[in-house]
């Protein structure tokens, strides 16, 4: 691979991370919009007439890596005011649609019987393109305007006898849907199989893929949030998940959203508490061997 190429990744890489530390800090509480906003020059002084909560005078827009790590992150943008159950942010919901905007939503497939020879999105594209339908929902929800999302995405499958474990990792690259006020056909899905999906998050354990069992364990958070069963007492599975954890922002954040779906994090007054960040580095011995991981439902990219 080029150096180029490598370095591009490594740049919207670490874009995803701080815009991941920037939900996880308005899930604190920290009061400021979840997305970036334009950025604003260094030590500039907010004005007497502003908000104390507004953006500060805008420099510049944001870059095409905070952009993509925004279209990334997609509905976890909007956790903080969605376990809260507060009105959506307005500014977030503003950095999400000029994502959307510059990297357009994933197309949906052609309908049965269409003559357009284009095979329908399966994995990643299609958990793509069902996060990107969301993110666009949730941004109406804020009331700011987007282009007509287009037909539905091709809906995942059935688990099959046998596949289950595939179905599981389909199942974890769709958990940012896992969230309040999303409902559709892929929350269906996880009603009626929330046990496979607690066997994949078990499975997931054991073969230390600890990112798809912290997002399996998310969708049977939400499962019992929304009234069904967990399957699985969560509250061990999310331990081992922080102790030997890649401990990155975005699988903090994976877990800061199951603990507030759970219940285990809302205090009395309803503001989500501060989750802890691990005391010591992961040990080596303790990360996934080459080869155990090889499921792992979307890798460095995403």
């Amino acid at each position: 691979m080029p150096f180029a190429d490598t370095t591009l990744r490594d740049e919207y890489a670490a874009a995803v991370e701080r815009v991941a530390g920037r939900v996880l800090d308005a899930l604190r509480g920290a009061g400021d919009p979840a997305a970036p906003t334009r950025r604003s020059a260094p030590g500039t002084a907010r004005p007497a007439h502003a908000a104390p909560e507004g953006p500060l005078p805008a420099e510049g827009p944001l870059s095409r890596a905070e952009l993509a790590a925004v279209r990334v992150l997609g509905p976890d943008l909007f956790a903080p005011w969605l376990l809260a159950g507060q009105p959506l942010d307005g500014p977030t919901a503003d950095t999400a649609a000029e994502a959307l905007d510059t990297f357009p939503m994933s197309e949906a497939p052609p309908a049965p019987g269409g003559t357009a020879a284009r095979p329908a999105p399966t994995g990643a594209a299609l958990a793509n393109a069902w996060r990107d339908r969301a993110t666009a929902q949730l941004v109406e929800l804020a009331g700011r305007p987007l282009p007509a999302p287009g037909p539905e995405p091709v809906r995942p499958p059935e688990p099959a006898a046998g596949d289950w474990p595939q179905w599981s990792v389909a199942m974890a690259r769709l958990s940012a849907l896992a969230l309040p006020r999303l409902d559709g056909p892929v929350h269906e899905l996880a009603r009626r199989h929330s046990l496979t999906l607690a066997r994949g998050a078990t499975r997931s354990m054991l073969r230390r893929d600890y990112r798809t069992a912290a997002r399996l364990a998310r969708w049977l958070a939400w499962n019992e949030a929304d009234g069904g069963a967990a399957h699985l007492e969560l509250g061990p599975v999310l331990d081992r998940i922080r102790a030997v954890g890649d401990g990155s922002a975005r699988m903090w954040l994976e877990l800061a959203i199951t603990d507030l779906l759970s219940g285990a994090g809302t205090t009395a007054a309803g503001t989500p508490p501060q989750p802890a960040r691990p005391a010591q580095p992961t040990r080596p011995t303790d990360r996934p061997a080459r080869g155990q991981a090889g499921d792992s439902p979307d890798g460095a990219a995403a």
